[in-house]
């Protein structure tokens, strides 16, 4: 892998992977560890690990950037935390990282919590925050998992947003399982597809579920995953990954793991659904 990594960021400048190409796409994922929350004070510190990142980010040139599945909480927070901290609507955290996003001028696919302040339901969320710090998107969890996401309810239909007049398809973790989601979001008019999530290998693990998703779409998918360990939860070894159609169906073109933090880099060219480099930054 480390080798890998030199190989394919020499085809990079020094400080970026950016192109001039106004095809390509420079996107950051976030692969992090969070501070499984034992406190408010927890989520304020995953807020501003993901402040810094961005800002590591934009300093390379990324105009858009990622988070792992409930990037503010952990995913297991309710068996720290508990839920009674959740107040109706979008909470203090999203709006600094709104903030964030406005300063920086990046847009933001965030994954937190919320609870909708009018039927007082709980979600998992995507937001999906723009470069005036504005949410222009939300997607809720449809595939939600009984007894680790029992705090939630599912969400109703896949979601698309337009960010930089790109039609984005979003997921989360588990909605990539099934092929129903990725083809609604494809009939609907999606070019790509983003997915956020909390997905450890093992015999419950995502399989061949984003390829056999992307064989499906003819379209490229962006799994932002994260790392580290929440008591049996084992995520060190947690993937990564760009897949893209190839002639086969679907080729997994890109693939990391760590157990640092890191900021993965990619410079996309949408039009080839090719890599045109990429670089890992431990932050």
């Amino acid at each position: 892998m480390a080798r890998l990594i030199i190989l394919l960021c020499l085809l990079c400048s020094a400080t970026s992977c950016q192109t001039n190409d106004q095809d390509a796409l420079f996107l950051a994922m976030i692969h992090m560890a969070p501070v499984l929350a034992n406190s408010v004070e927890d989520i304020a510190t995953n807020a501003q690990t993901i402040a810094s990142a961005m800002k590591e980010a934009k300093e390379r040139g990324a105009d858009w950037v990622m988070t792992p599945e409930l990037a503010l909480t952990g995913y297991k927070f309710t068996q720290k935390i508990g839920i009674d901290w959740i107040e109706p609507g979008v909470d203090k955290w999203v709006v600094q990282l709104q903030n964030t996003a406005n300063d920086l001028d990046m847009v933001l696919f965030l994954s937190h919590l919320e609870q909708d302040p009018e039927t007082l339901l709980r979600y998992n969320t995507l937001f999906v925050i723009n470069r005036d710090g504005m949410i222009i998107g939300r997607h809720r969890k449809i595939n939600t998992l009984p007894g680790s996401e029992s705090w939630s309810v599912p969400g109703e239909s896949p979601t698309i947003v337009t960010v930089d007049g790109v039609s984005i398809g979003l997921m989360i973790c588990a909605d990539a399982w099934p092929p129903d989601h990725a083809k609604i979001l494809k009939n609907k008019g999606a070019e790509i597809l983003l997915s956020t999530a909390n997905w450890a290998p093992g015999l419950y693990g995502p399989g061949d579920s984003w390829e056999q998703r992307v064989k499906e779409t003819g379209l490229a998918l962006f799994v932002n995953n994260r790392t580290g360990a929440e008591d049996d939860l084992d995520m060190t070894s947690a993937v990564s990954v760009l897949v893209t159609p190839s002639p086969s169906g679907a080729e997994r073109i890109f693939e990391y793991h760590s157990e640092d933090d890191t900021i993965i880099l990619l410079d996309y060219q949408r039009t080839e659904k090719a890599l045109s480099g990429y670089q890992v930054v431990t932050f």
